[in-house]
């Protein structure tokens, strides 16, 4: 009985240190439609698993949460960025201050949405939490054994 008291300690400090270790988010970029992976019929499939950053970093900063960015800019082309934040920046529409790929700022109109859990940022808001999948293997194998 010794071994599944182990697995059980085990399983707890996973569960609790798995989102203090890392977040896992998707990092993608489309800009006016050009990245068609990315754009909002974003499932997670087999297709766009590697858009899956992991190890995500924001500038030095290892990333604590993920937004989606989704919006128009000042030319009229559309603008869709997945990626992994330090902080929750929160979610709201309207007027977003946008720092693009060659470090220009621009505005851009439209949603940003932010959360903290791994994969969060796809199109569909739907909540898999892999370290309970993780904690009900590692549970059922110490109770056969």
């Amino acid at each position: 009985m010794k071994l599944g008291g182990d697995y059980g300690i085990l399983c707890v400090l996973f569960t609790i240190l798995t989102p203090v270790i890392s977040i896992d988010c998707y990092a993608c970029t489309s800009l006016g439609g050009n990245n068609e992976g990315c754009e909002d019929s974003f499932e997670r499939t087999l297709k766009t698993v590697h858009f899956i950053a992991r190890d995500c970093y924001y500038g030095y900063f290892r990333g604590t949460h993920c937004y989606k960015l989704k919006g128009e800019r000042a030319d009229g082309s559309s603008i869709m960025v997945r990626h992994c934040s330090d902080s929750h920046w929160g979610s709201h529409c309207g007027d977003i201050k946008y720092t693009n790929e060659h470090n220009v700022e621009e505005k851009i109109k439209g949603c940003l949405e932010t959360c903290d859990h791994d994969g969060c940022n796809t199109a569909t808001q739907k909540q898999f939490n892999f370290s309970l999948v993780i904690m009900a293997v590692l549970m059922t194998s110490a109770l056969l054994l």
